[in-house]
């Protein structure tokens, strides 16, 4: 998906129905749930299976993540709280459950009761759309897109994938990453016009952006230093860093 206006702060049409809004610098750093409503409306099948690797219980690990947010607002009122609150957050629109027909309906249900003519105008999120709805929220908060899950996929692959998401989980809680206060701090370093006190003013999106961009641009700029110094052109990686994702 083009991430143009999550770049420049601008809501994205999510198929007409309703629209996703790029949160700023300052809506996450200022909302102590931010991780949380982004971790809720992003699970991934991957995020299931490890969930539930341990049980036996097929019927858990099985869930889509439709599935997964559907099943557990049902059965648990905070949760639901947290969703509802998620969604809010993203697209600016109160949800009601219709857990009957397996939709979340997206407006307050007052005015679409009261203005509704026949029941095709009712914006209902299903199955069949959540995942490139996920995707959407990805790329609102500066992520890429993830690839659907294989469901039919080697066994013996899945054990990999699953080990080296095991991996990154315990290298991240170790502090294998960059914290987004580090991040922000480094982009008022570069001397583009942030600082503390605009910088809060822009996407999420866009200061990934400029992050990860600037990044590239020094490592371009190294290889090429190393080049000239004489290092063996199999030695270097020279990657121009001007490149669509």
């Amino acid at each position: 998906m083009s991430n143009g206006k999550f770049f420049f702060g601008y809501p994205k049409d999510f198929k007409g129905k309703f629209f996703i809004y790029p949160p700023l610098v300052k809506d996450v750093i200022g909302n102590d749930n931010y991780s949380l409503y982004y971790k809720i409306l992003t699970i991934s099948q991957e995020d299931i299976e490890d969930m539930y690797k341990d049980e036996e219980k097929p019927d858990l690990i099985s869930q889509t993540p439709f599935q997964f947010l559907m099943n557990n607002c049902e059965q648990d009122k905070i949760y639901k709280q947290q969703v509802e609150n998620a969604f809010l957050f993203f697209t600016k629109q109160p949800i009601t459950f219709l857990f009957d027909i397996k939709a979340i309906l997206i407006g307050r249900l007052e005015e679409v009761v009261k203005n509704i003519k026949n029941l095709n105008e009712l914006i209902l999120l299903k199955e069949e759309d959540f995942f490139e709805f996920q995707n959407m929220v990805r790329n609102s908060a500066g992520e890429k897109d993830i690839e659907p899950s294989k469901p039919n996929e080697d066994p013996r692959i899945k054990r990999i994938k699953a080990k080296a998401r095991y991996r990154d989980k315990i290298k991240a809680k170790k502090g294998g990453g960059i914290s987004l206060e580090t991040m922000l701090a480094a982009l008022c370093c570069l001397e583009i016009g942030l600082n503390p006190i605009n910088i809060q003013e822009i996407t999420l999106a866009a200061a990934m952006k400029i992050f990860s961009m600037h990044s590239d641009k020094e490592k371009y700029e190294n290889a090429v230093k190393s080049l000239l110094a004489g290092a063996k052109k199999k030695d270097v990686k020279l990657e121009y860093w001007i490149k669509n994702d």
